[in-house]
């Protein structure tokens, strides 16, 4: 009966006229337009009554619909002369948005002025999705009760969902529950990305503080073989650091694991080592639950049949909290900066006019359009202006600083200038931008800056932040404003959909507003559409579009064939897994569980490239897989070579063995071992010395040298290259090179050369390989400042810390009383490295 009444009120032509002029009328008074359309008292009243009928349906049109019309009617009219805030806690109630109620107080308070049967409508609907959280009543969206539903079950999940959709907090309720018991727990969380780590580490620490002394620890450090885990865990790391904790620890199982932007199982060479990962946690333990967490995935259930996973409860949400608003900015002047505006409601509706805006300023570039309209309309609330790029980023935001020129800078802001200062160097750009509440946001950042950044930009002390699609790697940062002209991910690559609606999904904060607005600046240009496109993307494994899409490559990798490319990570990746696969009689099922037909050609030739590398790889799969994006016969080769050099006797066995950082001629040991990789690993020309550039800079960052330092000497070195080029490719070097590439190449010399000591009967010298992975993926080597880092604390507080600190081998337990009894107002830091210290000490 009720879906009748809906389609009758949804088919009504009148309810799509009036729904365009309340919308229209709503952002032509946000953009201060005084042109606006007519709209009546009684118009307000069928309005709201029509979103009402519209909440009841199960259909997501409908429901979308009905929070937008509701939340528009009520922001226009405001409660003079109707009780809208009555009827708008009406609508968010059967929407079941009970988050929403506290964006204003009139509404939130509203309840005790409701007619009976509606307040009893409410508080059935809020109690059945009500759940006790640590002793507390919660009241959960229908989406996030479901969640809970399927999370309290054990049940395998899967779900794609918004940005604004709350699962993040009901996936980190229920681990808050998980251990409010004394029990042993042990759960991983997975991310991509470095960002990521300490995003969601901070969010666990501070849903979990009120546990305290049950309170489990929060692991974002590799643990090293010798060091017992703890009993009550959770492991935030990326792909690459589980895969290290799983090696060094043959006992590692746990009973929850959380793979977060589950859509990265595509990316390449990641990719095929984060489905290997997942593996090898559930073959550990095959009672592990499992959560896969994405925005945008149509095909939910590829993940079931990669991973063999029965009953897995499929979930997918396109119902944020918050409303997002499309809006069309075209230039009909650039000399006089005149523009128009139109309104393209939620992207899927035809676009209305609003008005007209003269800017005053010349508007020609890419540039100027982006610098001068989103100053012009989002100066006084919080925005992100997308940037194709980390130099178009500090373009943009200088320029965007000199519009703000007469700011004051606050407190805090001249705090956060200092640490850009401070974690990167003194001529960095970012400073000056931040002390006029203008900051960039981009990949190769230090994290410690990125985070200060990111929450500054949350309180309000950042009004403009220019991102690039760095934004897209799940980092969750709501603003009220975002602003795109012709958008780029990577080099000239226009943004696809799938990216698109995940950027604008953060346009718009639960509990501070309704609504989020989207400028498409000269859309009309754009190289691509994405409104037209899919909000969801179909995932196809890493290592089922290497067997199905590059199999002639791949083959070409597998024997080991001089036509393969010096470095394909991810074909040799997939080899990796393939061949080790193989060994374990496991081949034919990971085949099945990518869909590939075993009895085709292709099938045949791959089969038959896989056995004769067999015959000529010697190197265990055990090994093999501990580097696995390097090919099986690159390290053979590498594997030889070491062979060669130990049938010398133990005076060449030794000058294998990689030298501490702290030693003295540990610069020619690293040179002499990237020299060997470059030439067997990566088959690069040797006689260019790259790798003792990069011998020198990785020995600087593991002996923990500030990046200013590092920086500041790059900056010498390269005279001719203005500052603000020398600090982007510095930061690129540190983050894309040394922390990825390098980690890469001696993680596979240490591995191989381990196992050719043991071989050879000299294993005691193995037992002296330090860990240079890690010390080169934390940018430190001595325990103490490595203790500091496990504690949460960023690498600029960990250095300084160890600087002061007598004894370098302090393990996190004696790291963390030694700082306890140091009176913090005493270490002459700054009020935000101090900040950062406080908050781990809680």
């Amino acid at each position: 009966m009720i879906q009748e009444l809906v389609e009758k009120v949804w088919n009504n032509p009148l309810l799509q006229q009036a729904t365009q002029r309340i919308e229209t009328a709503c952002v032509a008074r946000e953009l201060g337009l005084t042109d606006l359309p007519t709209l009546h008292t009684p118009e307000a009243a069928k309005l709201m009554r029509a979103a009402a009928i519209l909440a009841c349906s199960s259909h997501e049109p409908h429901r979308r619909a009905a929070y937008r019309i509701a939340t528009f009617t009520y922001e226009y009219f405001g409660t003079e002369q109707l009780p809208l805030d009555q009827a708008l806690r009406v609508v968010l109630a059967r929407l079941g948005n009970f988050p929403s109620l506290a964006t204003r107080n009139d509404v939130n308070s509203s309840f005790d002025q409701l007619p009976l049967s509606l307040a009893i409508d409410e508080m059935q609907s809020s109690e059945e999705r009500t759940v006790s959280v640590r002793g507390a009543r919660v009241v959960l969206t229908k989406f996030q009760h479901d969640l809970w539903t399927h999370l309290k079950s054990g049940s395998p999940v899967v779900l794609a969902a918004p940005t604004s959709s709350g699962k993040s907090f009901v996936l980190q309720s229920y681990l808050s529950t998980l251990f409010e018991d004394d029990a042993e727990h042990s759960v991983v969380y997975a991310v991509p990305t470095r960002a990521l780590i300490a995003q969601v580490a901070n969010d666990l620490e501070i849903q979990l503080a009120n546990l305290r002394e049950r309170s489990p620890s929060i692991v974002t450090v590799p643990i090293d073989s010798d060091t017992t885990l703890p009993r009550r865990a959770i492991f935030v790391m990326t792909q690459e650091r589980l895969q290290l904790v799983i090696n060094s620890h043959l006992d590692f199982k746990v009973e929850l694991a959380v793979i977060d932007e589950a859509q990265s199982i595509a990316d390449g060479s990641r990719g095929v080592l984060l489905q290997w990962v997942i593996d090898d946690i559930l073959e550990r333990n095959k009672d592990t639950q499992i959560l896969f967490a994405s925005p945008t995935i149509s095909n939910l259930n590829v993940f079931a049949r990669l991973f063999g996973l029965r009953r897995a409860a499929e979930m997918s949400s396109t119902e944020p909290t918050v409303a997002q608003n499309f809006i069309m900015i075209d230039v009909e002047s650039a000399t006089k900066g005149r523009i128009s505006v139109r309104a393209a409601g939620d992207g899927t509706e035809p676009t209305n006019s609003v008005g007209h805006i003269e800017l005053s300023q010349t508007i020609a570039s890419r540039i100027d359009k982006l610098v001068h309209i989103s100053y012009a309309l989002g100066k006084d609330q919080t925005n992100i202006v997308y940037a194709n790029g980390a130099a178009e980023a500090e373009t943009l935001a200088l320029q965007l600083s000199e519009l703000l020129c007469e700011e004051k800078p606050t407190e805090h802001q001249l705090e956060l200038a200092a640490l850009a200062n401070e974690t990167v160097h003194s001529t960095y750009v970012l400073s000056q931008c931040i002390r006029r509440g203008v900051a960039f946001h981009y990949s190769n950042m230090p994290t410690q800056l990125r985070k200060a950044i990111e929450a500054a930009t949350s309180k309000g002390e950042i009004r403009f932040l220019v991102c690039t699609s760095t934004l897209l790697q799940g980092v969750n940062l709501p603003v009220k404003n975002i602003f795109m002209c012709h958008p780029e991910k990577g080099r000239t690559k226009p943004l696809d959909s799938i990216d698109f609606w995940n950027l604008a999904g953060r346009a718009g904060r639960l509990r501070r507003e309704f609504h989020g607005n989207i400028f498409l600046i000269d859309y009309g240009g754009w190289k691509k559409k994405p409104l037209s496109g899919p909000k969801s993307a179909i995932v196809v494994p890493a290592i089922e579009f290497s067997i199905r899409e590059r199999e002639p490559q791949l083959i070409d990798v597998i024997r080991g064939t001089q036509r393969i490319i010096r470095d394909d990570p991810e074909l040799e990746t997939t080899f990796g897994r393939l061949f080790h696969d193989m060994k374990q009689g496991a081949l034919q099922s990971t085949l099945d569980r990518v869909g590939f037909n075993n009895r085709s050609t292709q099938a045949e030739a791959l089969l038959s490239a896989l056995a004769a590398a067999a015959e000529s790889v010697t190197v265990p799969p055990t090994i093999l897989q501990k580097t696995p994006s390097i090919s099986a016969h690159k390290q053979q080769r590498l594997f030889d070579r070491l062979l060669t050099v130990l049938e010398e006797g133990d005076d060449a066995a030794r000058t294998l063995i990689p030298k501490h950082p702290r030693e003295s001629d540990s610069f020619n040991s690293y040179a002499d071992i990237l020299k060997m990789c470059h030439e067997l690993l990566l088959q690069i020309d040797t006689t260019r010395n790259l790798h003792r550039f990069h011998a020198l800079i990785s020995r600087r960052w593991m002996l923990g040298l500030p990046l200013p330092q590092i920086i500041d000497e790059q900056i010498k070195r390269n005279r001719a290259e203005g500052s603000r080029t020398t600090i982007r490719k510095t930061l690129d070097l540190i983050e894309g090179t040394i922390r990825f590439q390098v980690v890469r190449l001696f993680g596979c010399y240490n591995t191989l050369l381990a196992y050719a000591l043991s071989i050879k009967g000299q294993g005691g010298l193995g037992a002296g390989i330090p860990s240079l992975p890690l010390f080169l993926e934390l940018g430190a080597s001595d325990k103490t400042m490595i203790s500091f880092i496990s504690m949460g604390l960023s690498r600029v507080t960990a250095m300084k810390l160890n600087e002061l600190a007598a004894r370098k081998d302090m393990d996190p337990d004696a790291a963390r009383e030694w700082l306890r009894s140091r009176p913090l107002e005493t270490l002459g830091f700054s009020p935000i490295l101090i900040s950062e210290i406080s908050s781990v000490l809680k």
